[in-house]
């Protein structure tokens, strides 16, 4: 699988990802990982509805996720990784796959969430998080739009 973006948008599916992103990369499959929303047959289809013509989204939990990014390397579309939470990068990466970076697009403001920047809100627990990937070796980067600059996450938190 040839992944061209790791991002977490909690908004996954929208405006941003296919007008801008998919374009950009030339993305041709969008691989949503999130154990809730793969249980989820109604929002699996909205958002699979919601993709640009000439794009596959598949949702899956973390566990099926990581058996899809081990076993499939014949596929060399490009492919996008979206995730809606922080945590399930981290599961991921704890069960064994090798990220090597992480896009920090947008995770709204809410109880308890400090900004991070202009469209980056965190808790203190999800700011834990961050550093436990930035420790394990993953680079966590803060990029709304492909034509932004990239910005090293630990200059913010």
């Amino acid at each position: 699988m040839n992944i061209v973006l790791s991002r977490i948008d909690e908004r996954l599916v929208h405006g941003q990802i296919i007008t801008s992103w998919t374009k950009q990369l030339l993305v041709k499959r969008i691989v949503i990982i999130d154990s809730l929303i793969a249980k989820d047959s109604f929002m699996t289809q909205v958002l699979t509805l919601a993709a640009p013509s000439g794009v596959t989204v598949d949702i899956f939990s973390v566990e099926d996720a990581l058996s899809l990014l081990n076993n499939e390397t014949k596929n060399v579309e490009n492919t996008m990784l979206l995730f809606r939470k922080i945590e399930s990068v981290l599961d991921l990466v704890k069960l064994g796959f090798n990220l090597k970076e992480l896009n920090v697009g947008n995770m709204g403001a809410g109880p308890r969430r400090k900004s991070i920047s202009r469209n980056v809100y965190m808790t203190p627990e999800e700011i834990e998080v961050v550093k436990d990937l930035i420790n394990i070796g993953v680079y966590v980067y803060l990029q709304m739009l492909h034509t932004d600059a990239k910005i090293d996450i630990k200059k913010q938190i």
